[in-house]
């Protein structure tokens, strides 16, 4: 597979996770819960792949962007752990966080959009079409 191919993939499968993730959190705990760690494992791969984006982005507001979806992301899978371990009564941060995470892929997305552009057309950054070999 072509690392194009891949990273189109893993951009696709991102934005499904986040939906089902989100739409599953009233379908029943671990059925959430499952789907909310895969989600975490895509979003740890997506960050492995786009380090150098998250380390030193073009400008500094995609750093901010960045980092706040990151650790938005971060907490809201520590909170969804905590109560899933600890029971209904440590509920009452997973949920506003959560949200928070969800509404901070956006700002991340459009940050992008660029490059996501430029992923889905096959173009290199000066405009050229990259060949598919």
């Amino acid at each position: 597979m072509s690392e194009r191919l891949e990273r189109m993939l893993s951009d696709v499968v991102l934005v499904v996770g986040l939906v089902v993730s989100f739409l599953t959190h009233e379908s029943g705990v671990l059925l959430h819960s499952v789907v909310s760690l895969v989600f975490t494992v895509l979003v740890l791969h997506h960050v492995k792949h786009n380090w150098r984006a998250y380390r030193r982005p073009s400008r500094r507001s995609g750093a901010v962007v960045n980092q706040i979806t990151a650790v938005s992301i971060a907490l809201a899978t520590v909170t969804g752990l905590v109560f899933w371990w600890a029971g209904d009564e440590t509920s009452l941060g997973h949920g506003p966080i959560s949200v928070a995470a969800t509404v901070s892929v956006i700002p991340h997305v459009w940050v992008h959009r660029r490059k996501l552009v430029r992923l889905i057309r096959g173009n290199s950054p000066n405009g050229r079409r990259r060949s598919t070999q």
